[in-house]
Parts: C-alpha cells; structure tokens; sequence
C-alpha cells in the first residue's frame, strides 16, 4: 500500500434492506437522501461532487443491467395536480 492509500474499516450491517421509496431535497450544500424500506426510513447527505459521481456509478450499473436483461421501461412517479376545488380552506 503506497502512502496515498490509507485502509478503511467499515462496519456492514449484514442486512439486506430492499428500497421502497426516495425522497431526495437539495441546497447549495448538499443532496439530502431519505431512503424507506418498509416502515423505517434512513438519512444520508452527500456533497454534490459524491452525487453526480452516485448518479454516474448508477446510469453506468443500470446501462450494463441492460445489456444484459433489457430495457427497463418506467417513468418517474407524477404528483397529482389539485383543482382549484382542493386549494380552498374552509366551507
């Protein structure tokens, strides 16, 4: 190991969750994750250099899953418009 490289140890949970939805906010500062499995939901905040480099480690995973099962065919899930109707307070 040169003296660039250090050696990280990393506690893994030995759980397998499977992801059930993904919130994702941002600011100037950061991307803020909140990753559900079931009921139970974890944070994670990443600057935006480590998102862009997760977005391009998942388009790059996602294109080699292709090539090898399909395409997957899905659409980013739409937020239902309110009438004029469901905007009102009151009676």
């Amino acid at each position: 190991m040169n003296k660039e490289q250090q050696q990280i140890n990393i506690n893994l949970d030995p759980n397998i969750y499977f992801i059930t939805m993904v919130n994702m906010m941002y600011n100037e500062e950061g991307f803020n994750f909140l990753i559900t499995s079931g009921n139970q939901g974890r944070q994670f905040t990443a600057t935006p250099k480590h998102a862009k480099r997760i977005s391009m480690l998942l388009e790059k995973q996602i294109k080699e899953y292709e090539k090898q099962f399909g395409e997957i065919k899905t659409q980013l899930p739409e937020i239902p418009k309110q009438s004029q109707e469901e905007n009102k307070i009151g009676f």
